[in-house]
């Protein structure tokens, strides 16, 4: 079974931020700010360039995001769709994930 990350802004059909990816091509986080962290996905089109998900977490640091999102995989094994980011629902503990960049390779 394939398993998937979703991410989304609560006004996704006015901004078009939101993606969904295979949690096989997913290949790490690292932080991009203070309340900021990257998540980085092998490329769907195949070029050198990853697909990355800036994913803001408000009241956290990048290394607590890290954390929940590794605790949020495995409390969650079973489940195929996995929602990070949607707008709407805070899904992690310390953190309020409160927005989302998406960047695809072109």
């Amino acid at each position: 079974m394939e398993r998937y990350f979703y991410f989304g802004e609560a006004t996704v059909e006015t901004t078009g931020e939101a993606c969904m990816f295979p949690l096989s091509s997913f290949l790490g986080m690292s932080p991009t700010g203070a309340e900021v962290t990257t998540m980085f996905f092998a490329a769907r089109n195949g070029t050198a360039f990853d697909d990355t998900v800036a994913v803001n977490h408000v009241g956290a640091t990048p290394k607590e995001f890290m954390k929940e999102v590794a605790g949020y995989l495995q409390a969650n094994s079973r489940n195929p769709f996995l929602v990070v980011v949607d707008g709407v629902n805070n899904i992690f503990a310390t953190s309020n994930t409160d927005g989302v960049t998406v960047t695809t390779a072109a």
